[in-house]
């Protein structure tokens, strides 16, 4: 099952133009955003296949978002990828394939990840998106997601 996204009205949807290189104002635009369009209440996504509960937040779109090495570096279309596929993380959360879990986070001694893959179509072309899940006890959160533009 693809989740198909039209790349130009999600961008629309955020107002982002003049701002693609100010990785501060994007995260503050896009979060506000979906605040203000209650993104956020009661995300809590059940993935099909692992039956894993997974609570998507504000925290986990700033990280997506966040510092140079994650997102200001990025050429812009993978910057525009990252922003349209945001209102779908939880189709892609709920219908994704769990390819990794329980790996040990490197920067942290107490935590550990999950790694969910699923197909996305935006226009015309296909890419595959990599949803990181930050394991704690009780919860589990959305982190990062990463795509796939071979």
């Amino acid at each position: 099952m693809y989740i198909e996204i039209n790349l130009k009205s999600e961008l629309a949807f955020y107002n982002l133009e003049g701002k693609w290189n100010d990785y501060i104002g994007i995260q503050k635009s896009v979060i506000n955003t979906l605040k203000a369009t209650r993104f956020f209440d009661n995300n809590v996504v059940k993935n099909e296949i692992s039956n894993m509960f997974i609570r998507i937040n504000p925290k986990g779109i700033k990280e997506t978002l966040g510092s140079s090495k994650r997102f200001q570096t990025l050429p812009r279309k993978l910057k525009e990828l990252k922003i349209a596929t945001l209102r779908s993380l939880p189709d892609i959360i709920r219908h994704g394939v769990l390819t990794e879990d329980n790996v040990p986070n490197t920067h942290r001694n107490n935590s550990l990840f999950a790694y969910i893959t699923n197909n996305i179509k935006i226009d015309e072309y296909t890419y595959q998106v990599r949803v990181s899940i930050k394991k704690k006890v009780g919860s589990n959160i959305f982190w990062i997601h990463n795509i796939d533009c071979k």
